[in-house]
Formats: structure tokens, C-alpha cells, sequence
């Protein structure tokens, strides 16, 4: 048995998984919810950004009541035990957390938290810290209303092992936002080239432009990122 306790068929569905985010698109959130939901049935998660300390910003709900995500926002998120900033060193050392690993479950019964989920027809969660080289980027919630199951091992060792992944996905989906906002298509063209090491002459080639037209992107690229010159630029991106 592997220390993780998952079979190869599991093995399998993390792999197709982690391709199947790897491929660009609009919402890269929301397109990873639902692979959740087709891979592993993860069916109802909440989606944020986070930064190392665990603070939660910009939710995305995917099949959660929105009534229940204004409420937590509002009050309950201060009763919340797997709120990222209430354990954010355990977080950073396991990743996926489920609410019966932090509390027994008779004390849970008396928490408000409970009764706010009670109230939403939810009987469990779990939520997974997005951990990629030691940054906090994400986190992901996850509530079950389904009141014959609960969160298992097996569910969080499968999120402790995705967690890197989608990690890395969402970094780089902020990455090329941040200079797709900042560059013009062409510059991005000249920065994708430029990136793979190509020369002037290669980039100039390949996009049918000009030695000189590609100097001149440069020199507006350099100046947008506060650069001197291509290898710093390089360091930079």
C-alpha cells in the first residue's frame, strides 16, 4: 500500500486530472471546480484567492447556496475552524484539512458554525490549502450535503496531492493575466519568443515584422517593466 492509500485507477484519475487544467482557458477557477466535480465529485466548492497569511478574497461559487456564501462572508467565516487564518502553519504542513480532523464532532454540534451549516443543508466540509514553493495562493471549500457521507482520508490525500497542481495552474493564470493587461497582443507575441531565447532576427522572422520593429517592442517592453535589457526582462518575467 502507497502512503497516500490510493489505488492506481486513482493514480490515473489525479494524472487526467491535472492534464485536463493544464489547458488555457477564460476562467481557469471555475473550469478546475468543474473537473473537481467530474474526477472526483467534489460537487459543491468555493473557490478564493489567499495570500501566506490565509486571508480569503474573491469567491468564486460553484453550486453552493449564494444566500449561505453572503452569510459566511457576513458572520459565520469567525466561527469557521478551517478557515485558512486560523491554521495557516497547518495548512503550509498538510494542506487538506477536514473538519473532523480539528474537532470532535459532539463539540462541533455546539459550535455556531454548525448551526450554519445545519441551516444550508450541509453535514460536513473540508477545505485545501493551494501551496506552490512555500507561496499561499488559494484555497478551496468544500461543504457535502449528502448526510451518508463524509469527507474522507482517501478525499484529502487526494487533495493533498492536487494541491501543488492547481497551485501552480492558478499562478500562472495570474501571471499571464497580469501581462496580458500590460502588453499589446504583438509585445506579447514578442515576449513568448523572447522567453524561449529566440534572437531579433528569429523574432522578427517568425511574426513577419521588421528587425527593427521588434527593437522598438522591446524598447516599449523594457520600459513597462522597468528594464534595461532583454536578460533582465527575462528575470523579471
Amino acid at each position: 500500500m502507497n502512503r497516500y492509500g490510493l489505488t492506481s485507477v486513482e493514480y490515473e484519475k489525479i494524472i487526467h486530472f491535472s492534464a485536463q487544467i493544464a489547458y488555457p482557458v477564460e476562467d481557469t477557477r471555475l473550469h478546475i471546480q468543474h473537473k473537481l466535480e467530474d474526477f472526483f465529485g467534489f460537487d459543491q466548492t468555493i473557490f478564493w484567492y489567499a495570500d501566506d497569511y490565509g486571508n480569503l478574497t474573491d469567491p468564486i461559487n460553484y453550486k453552493l447556496s449564494d444566500k449561505a456564501l453572503t452569510d459566511y462572508l457576513d458572520e459565520y467565516h469567525f466561527y469557521d475552524l478551517l478557515h485558512p487564518t486560523k491554521n495557516v502553519n497547518l495548512f503550509y504542513e498538510k494542506k487538506a484539512i477536514r473538519l473532523e480532523e480539528l474537532v470532535a464532532l459532539n463539540q462541533n454540534d455546539k459550535s455556531p458554525f454548525n448551526h450554519f451549516l445545519k441551516e444550508y443543508g450541509y453535514h460536513d466540509e473540508m477545505v485545501v490549502a493551494l501551496i506552490h514553493q512555500g507561496t499561499f495562493v488559494g484555497a478551496i471549500g468544500m461543504a457535502q450535503k449528502n448526510d451518508s457521507y463524509k469527507f474522507t482520508s482517501k478525499d484529502s490525500n487526494t487533495l493533498q496531492l492536487l494541491s501543488d497542481v492547481i497551485a501552480s495552474v492558478l499562478l500562472h493564470q495570474v501571471k499571464d493575466k497580469q501581462e496580458f493587461n500590460l502588453l499589446s497582443d504583438r509585445e506579447m507575441d514578442v515576449v513568448h519568443l523572447l522567453k524561449k531565447g529566440w534572437t531579433n532576427q528569429a523574432i522578427a522572422s517568425t511574426l513577419h515584422i521588421s528587425v527593427n520593429t521588434v527593437k522598438k517592442h522591446l524598447q516599449n517592453i523594457y520600459e513597462k517593466y522597468s528594464v534595461q535589457n532583454r536578460t533582465q526582462l527575462v528575470q523579471k518575467l
